[in-house]
């Protein structure tokens, strides 16, 4: 084992190193690459991880609050990266503007909570603390990838200072844009939304009872979830003309508008943190595998936020993989080959197929306004709200106890 390095971009330039050997190459050090690390990690794998923050600087608020699931507070927890402060979801309230009707979800197997939400800059602080003090990991940042090559027995990394790395495994963790997938010539179906989010915090007069609500609009689906004390998350996918107009707002009339929209199940609200805006697009390459290479997170899958999945299938692609590695690593097999690569895309395919399909049918079936599909809706909400075994399976499928669970992500 060797210690942990940190070197940044002119210290790394100045070692002058020609070639650096390492068991796995992780490109991406956000959410998903840093939890697989920190996974990988406990296993005495010696892994590489190239980004381009540097971990030393500050992380401030982004407004966004993570909704996450049963298994992503398992997965977190088993590698000692559960922030200090959460909020658990005890009910999921799910409703429909244009024909007044609603269901509610709540864990009817037992007495956990249904998910958690914890706050973005929490969690990114917890996972970059734990990355900082790994012992078997080196950190390469800031730096980014200028050559990515595969060869029979190993993959060739070369950093933007021209150092050269080379493992058995490359992961990429480099979001919904990831070069490395561009390197390795994956391809890519691309579906931007004619929509945007608006992410922020709101207060409101009456208590949230911890409970996340779903409100479907014809212009895109409005979500509160919540937080701590009488205070929510609030995420509002909505047409891009709408979203620049709503941004413009003051932002005592912006909480009006929110509340014009939603209602007052939250009683008066107010916002509580600066507003931020994202583009929308759904991006699903064609495999989350290629000759040496792994996808992960973003790079592998990316959805509407509607539902708030993302995140949690991430999470769920690390408990997979890692444990796919450790297994093959304990044997002394081949941890880049492509047998165990077209386990792991076996593994994880139905969970992001499913989440791609589901995401992109509820913005298709609820901004579509026909008497037929409304009517269509209302038979669907029926159906979930008065069928006890259809409500349970959807219930579990939100909380990501479905299929085959990874050990990390068992309770």
């Amino acid at each position: 084992m060797h210690e942990i390095t940190y070197l940044n971009y002119k210290q790394y330039s100045s070692l002058n190193t020609k070639l650096f050997m390492t068991n796995i190459i992780i490109i991406g050090g956000g959410l998903v690459g840093g939890a697989l690390a920190c996974s990988l990690e406990k296993q005495g794998l010696s892994v590489t991880l190239v980004d381009r923050q540097d971990p030393r600087q500050a992380i401030f608020p982004d407004g966004k609050s993570f909704g996450l699931s049963r298994t992503s507070y398992n997965i977190l927890s088993k590698l000692d990266l559960w922030p200090s402060q959460s909020t658990p979801i005890t009910k999921i309230h799910i409703s429909e503007a244009v024909r007044p009707q609603h269901i509610e979800y709540i864990n009817e197997d037992d007495a956990q909570p249904l998910g958690y939400v914890v706050d973005s800059a929490l969690l990114k602080q917890k996972i970059r603390d734990k990355l900082l003090s790994l012992k078997n990991t080196k950190l390469i940042a800031p730096s980014s990838v200028d050559h990515f090559e595969q060869t029979d027995t190993y993959v060739r990394v070369k950093t933007q200072d021209g150092e050269t790395l080379e493992a058995t495994l490359c992961i990429a963790a480099d979001g919904k844009f990831s070069e490395i997938r561009n390197f390795a010539n994956i391809p890519v179906t691309e579906k931007p939304y004619t929509q945007k989010a608006i992410i922020c915090n709101m207060a409101h007069t009456l208590p949230h009872n911890n409970q996340a609500f779903e409100h479907f609009l014809p212009s895109g689906p409005l979500a509160f979830v919540p937080r701590p004390g009488n205070e929510s998350g609030l995420a509002w996918s909505i047409d891009q003309e709408k979203a620049d107009l709503l941004m413009s707002l003051s932002n005592e009339e912006f909480a009006a508008e929110v509340g014009a929209h939603f209602g007052d199940a939250l009683g008066q609200l107010a916002l509580t943190s600066q507003r931020w805006c994202y583009p929308l697009s759904l991006c699903l390459p064609k495999t989350i595998y290629g000759h040496r290479l792994a996808l992960v997170g973003d790079a592998a899958h990316a959805f509407h936020p509607v539902s708030a999945q993302g995140l949690n299938v991430g999470f769920r692609d690390v408990a997979a993989l890692s444990e796919l590695i450790i297994e093959a690593a304990s044997l002394g097999l081949d941890i880049g080959s492509t047998p165990l690569l077209k386990r792991y895309q076996k593994w994880r395919r139905k969970d992001i197929l499913s989440m791609t399909f589901l995401t992109d049918g509820l913005i298709r079936t609820f901004s579509n306004q026909s008497q037929l599909i409304a009517r269509g809706r209302s038979l669907g909400f029926a159906l979930a709200k008065n069928i006890n075994p259809l409500r349970r399976a959807m219930t579990r499928h939100a909380m990501g106890i479905t299929g085959k669970i990874p050990y990390l992500a068992k309770d």
